[in-house]
């Protein structure tokens, strides 16, 4: 199985996006806050896709920069996705080492097929 944390301040986002993956085979576990996120993170965590901007002034960079300086259990180069529906925080985020990009709201099956490709290739 594939592990997936999503983080999202928007319950009715985030519960659509579990659904989703779930249905197309993927375990998820889904948060509100950057701080959940960091303390469910583990070993076999193999995706992250979250929000960047997130409640109370923060966004994901935040756990972006925890991951790939290795303050939660989650490998460094664990594959990581940014959504927003602010295309000008792309360039932040591909600057500050998200794998991808996505702009919302982006077609259900996109964010399945960008897991998957960021998984299958050997340079995650």
């Amino acid at each position: 199985m594939t592990n997936v944390i999503v983080v999202d301040d928007d319950l009715a986002n985030t519960t659509l996006i579990k659904m989703l993956l779930e249905l197309d085979g993927f375990t998820v576990g889904a948060y509100a806050t950057v701080e959940e996120a960091k303390k469910k993170a583990a070993a076999d965590t193999d995706a992250f896709v979250v929000d960047y901007y997130l409640a109370r002034g923060a966004n994901g960079l935040e756990l972006l920069h925890a991951v790939r300086n290795s303050e939660t259990a989650a490998p460094a180069q664990t594959a990581f996705i940014i959504t927003s529906g602010d295309y000008r925080r792309e360039d932040d985020a591909l600057e500050a080492g998200a794998d991808r990009f996505l702009f919302k709201p982006y077609p259900p099956e996109t964010l399945s097929k960008e897991i998957e490709k960021l998984l299958n290739r050997g340079d995650k």
